[in-house]
């Protein structure tokens, strides 16, 4: 008549031996703000120039403040990166396996 529900739901190419071999949401949802709480401290300094320069120049922030936005973007983009992301989760799903 067909394929049973377990052959369809499951893949081939995944190693169900091994155990743990992914983060539940709640992990994810930890990593994202992980990720966001490690770009924020290694930024600090160009946020708060970009800030301070920010209270200086209220109305013309966009042209006088734009070398310190440019820095701090490029800061948190380098540290808010797909890579740095799965290398938080590499680590939590290494570290949740270990646990088991």
């Amino acid at each position: 008549m067909g394929k049973s529900a377990q052959s369809e739901m499951s893949n081939p190419l995944v190693d169900r031996t091994e155990g743990i071999h992914a983060l539940t949401r709640a992990e994810e949802e930890n990593c994202f703000k992980e990720l966001k709480k490690n770009a924020l401290k290694k930024c600090e300094v160009p946020i708060k120039e970009f800030v301070d320069c920010s209270k200086e120049h209220n109305v013309t922030v966009a042209w006088s403040c734009r070398d310190k936005n440019k820095a701090m973007n490029k800061c948190l983009n380098l540290y808010t990166a797909q890579d740095e992301l799965d290398k938080l989760k590499l680590a939590k799903l290494a570290s949740k396996k270990a646990a088991q």
